[in-house]
């Protein structure tokens, strides 16, 4: 457990907020000018901005890249608050790149170089001329700056521009000062920690543990909520349909529970310590922060279906749980006391009925210095067909009792009960896959995709042995989607899609180059809208770069027709990219295109590459004549893309927001004005396909089943 207690005079100086808090960032502040200004409510904003990169622009607030990354540099946040059960703290935001980290770059001069070169388009001499003439040139010293500090042999040798190794780039909730020196020791938040080829990885404080919710966190918007508790938390989230990892709003998903954090008076606030990935410029947008007393969740179990503190006096069997019915004992026999529920037989099971599938159990086991065994069980349809996890002094076991008989799907002495303690068990579960969690580390070091019994609604507990020091306590179990407070509301997230195909292109037809073919459904007519490539048709329902590992694509290459909506398109395209596996020299570099006129459009490509443990999904900006090339958004994908193997990459677009999906999963959401503060919305006059620049070229991707929707 964890605390942190403040000095007498400090505690006497601080006067509590007790009234609600929203802010909606719907006025305008200059960069640096955010931090001590008032909430529509007349509430000061708190918080830190050192460098003076903290905006407000376009409804929303805009955290920028530091140039010496570290915590406790740039935050916003509101308080004192007293910790209450119920209290929650709510915020709707996109960061800037969920794995955003410390890392280094090339050198100097070659950074340079291909800063002026850009992604090849233009000559590098109209290219500068076009910048100079541009508003690209506001960021260029700070751009500059940071590059220098970034530069492998200067920050190796000079020590003023050393730089830490930072893998937790945003942290989001409660914490016990105005600006904590390090979210990762301190408070109730969630921490997005970086990982590379997967993207974002959720954590969540959990005594001095953080926990691993889920890695392939997609930058796309989110919510984020902490509901306080007399002691600790629950975390919630929620973002667009079939995000990974969580539910799509207006609904939000628990993901873990801290029973142990005692802090009294709290501050709620988001803090950024890095931002940007290579050098690349990318900034975090917070569309609204609400802090609320939540009536109807200010009970220990919050959200929960079923739950019960299991302390008293009497037989377990047949009594009332403080929330849901009442205890059904299988077998053996519990008997409640002060300290929780003890078994009083060999081979005790008790269960709660809940109305739905739970989504979330968590449960607290007391030990002695002898530790015996305990189960929670879960997904329990009857007495023959439940799932456990067993854990006692020396081993974990997760296991299936399926139609009366055991199965071991996993076992390890690297877990176990802390013996004198008091031991956090909880089970993250969506029906399809589950993770466990014992005292906040996740057990087997893995996540488990089993949906035996997922409709099953029973939950409970287990003891091995009799009359032992081992007591069950604040048992809960919350479904696995539950509406959010109407009170923690900030709006919706973007989500718009297409109903009626008007355009489809199935690039049937002889051999030869797509230009000229008109569309199966639409009868537009493709042209080359740009580069020396060419795409041709196969033959066989398909289009293909004509590219190979040897003789890549030369540069980009885009086929587009004629688009009549101009403010919305819905566009899918299939691809198949190059080779079958790592270490053939193929790159995946093709996507779709989006065309106001020559000197503005956007491109959404994949990007797959033998030089980087994963692929990712790249979005780039040719705006007002001129492409900042590191102001490129993209998202890591893991092996959602993947040599050889057939994907889908489809981008709903409005001319400001997009969103782009991989296989109907959203990846990647940006509005023209989180990269730019003063864009303009384009009109989509043509739609297509491109074969992009980005470091390296396409060597041969087949592009199928084009289909555009309004």
């Amino acid at each position: 457990m964890k605390t942190q207690q403040l000095p007498p005079k400090y505690t006497e100086q601080i006067k509590t907020i007790t009234k609600p808090l929203t802010d909606s960032f719907s006025d305008n502040r200059a960069a640096g000018k955010t931090i001590g200004t008032k909430t529509p409510g007349g509430q000061i904003r708190k918080g830190v901005d050192v460098e003076k990169q903290i905006a407000v622009d376009n409804g929303a607030l805009r955290l920028q890249p530091l140039l010496k990354p570290a915590w406790g540099r740039q935050g916003i946040a509101y308080g004192p608050y007293t910790r209450t059960n119920g209290l929650a703290f709510a915020v709707f935001l996109l960061n800037g790149h969920n794995t955003s980290q410390m890392e280094r770059i090339e050198s100097l001069k070659g950074r340079l170089n291909r800063w002026v070169v850009g992604p090849e388009v233009d000559k590098p001499a109209e290219r500068l001329l076009r910048w100079a003439s541009s508003k690209h040139k506001r960021w260029m010293l700070r751009r500059f700056l940071w590059w220098i500090r970034s530069t492998s042999k200067i920050s190796k040798y000079i020590k003023p521009f050393n730089l830490p190794s930072i893998d937790e780039n945003l942290a989001v909730g409660w914490f016990p000062q105005e600006v904590p020196n390090n979210p990762l020791v301190e408070g109730n938040s969630f921490i997005v920690h970086a990982t590379g080829s997967e993207n974002g990885e959720l954590w969540a404080n959990v005594g001095e543990h953080l926990l691993s919710a889920f890695k392939g966190l997609q930058n796309i918007q989110l919510y984020y909520i902490v509901v306080l508790r007399e002691k600790g938390a629950a975390y919630y989230a929620a973002s667009v349909p079939n995000a990974h990892g969580l539910v799509a709003y207006p609904n939000m998903r628990l993901i873990a529970i801290d029973p142990f954090n005692e802090e009294a008076t709290v501050y709620a606030g988001l803090y950024q310590s890095i931002l940007g990935q290579c050098g690349f410029r990318v900034d975090t947008r917070v569309y609204g922060t609400q802090v609320a007393q939540i009536p109807e969740i200010g009970t220990w179990y919050g959200t929960a279906d079923v739950a019960d503190n299991l302390m008293g006096d009497g037989l377990l069997d047949g009594a009332q749980a403080d929330k849901g019915g009442c205890w059904n004992v299988y077998q053996g026999s519990y008997q409640l006391t002060a300290n929780g529920a003890q078994a009083t037989e060999m081979d005790s099971l008790a269960v709660l009925e809940s109305t739905t599938a739970s989504g979330f159990v968590h449960l607290l086991i007391e030990t002695s210095a002898k530790v015996t065994g305990a189960r929670i069980l879960w997904r329990f349809q009857d007495q023959n067909h439940f799932w456990s996890i067993l854990a006692d002094g020396e081993q974990c076991k997760l296991q299936i009792l399926d139609n009366g008989k055991w199965e071991i799907l996993a076992a390890s002495n690297l877990w176990y009960l802390q013996p004198s303690a008091i031991n956090s068990l909880q089970i993250l579960d969506d029906g399809e896959s589950f993770s466990l969690y014992l005292n906040a580390k996740l057990l087997f070091n893995k996540r488990f995709t089993d949906n035996r019994l997922q409709n099953a609604t029973g939950v409970g507990i287990g003891a091995i042995k009799a009359n032992s020091n081992l007591y069950f306590r604040c048992f809960e179990a919350h479904p696995r989607s539950i509406p959010i407070p109407s009170n923690l509301k900030l709006g919706s997230p973007w989500m718009v899609e297409g109903k009626q195909v008007v355009i489809s292109e199935d690039f049937a037809g002889s051999t030869g180059e797509l230009l000229g073919k008109t569309t199966t459904i639409g009868g537009k007519s493709w042209h080359k809208q740009m580069g020396v490539g060419v795409i041709e048709l196969t033959g066989n329902s398909a289009a293909k770069v004509q590219a190979n590992a040897k003789n890549p694509n030369p540069g980009r290459t885009a086929y587009t027709v004629d688009w009549d909506n101009p403010n919305f398109v819905d566009l899918q395209i299939e691809i198949i990219p190059p080779g079958t596996r790592r270490g053939q020299r193929e790159k995946g570099r093709s996507g779709l295109v989006f065309w106001q006129d020559a000197n503005n459009y956007i491109m959404i490509n994949n990007w797959l590459d033998d030089c980087y443990g994963g692929a990712s999904i790249s979005s780039f900006f040719y705006l007002n004549g001129f492409e900042e090339l590191y102001d490129a958004v993209w998202t890591n994908v893991g092996e959602r893309v993947y040599w050889g193997v057939a994907h889908k990459l489809r981008t709903v677009f409005d001319g400001m927001n997009y969103t782009t999906f991989i296989n109907d999963e959203p990846v990647l959401y940006r509005a023209l004005t989180d990269v730019y503060p003063d864009a303009v919305p384009l009109s989509i006059n043509r739609v297509g396909i491109v074969a992009n620049w980005e470091w390296g070229n396409d060597t041969g991707s087949v592009l199928k089943n084009l289909v555009a929707k309004v």
